[in-house]
């Protein structure tokens, strides 16, 4: 994991707690998410990805905010 500015840390820290379904971390600048639970096929077909990087947090925080559309329409989330 890349060395975080405090700012970042606040954000990692706040984002792992609010979408604790997924593992985030910060590697060469890009902010990456691993879903706990591999999707279903079903989940896999609807767009819920198992690992996605975006370039910082609030990339990261609307992507996952998508993941989380996506299941709860599929009444998974």
């Amino acid at each position: 994991m890349d060395e975080l500015t405090p700012d970042q840390r606040a954000y990692l820290t706040a984002i792992a707690t609010t979408y604790p379904g997924w593992h985030i971390v910060v590697e060469r600048g890009w902010w990456w998410a691993t879903k706990h639970t591999p999707p279903t096929r079903e989940q896999k077909a609807a767009g819920v990805l198992t690992q996605f990087a975006r370039p910082g947090p609030h990339e990261m925080v609307a992507a996952l905010n998508v993941q989380l559309g996506i299941l709860a329409r599929m009444g998974a989330a």
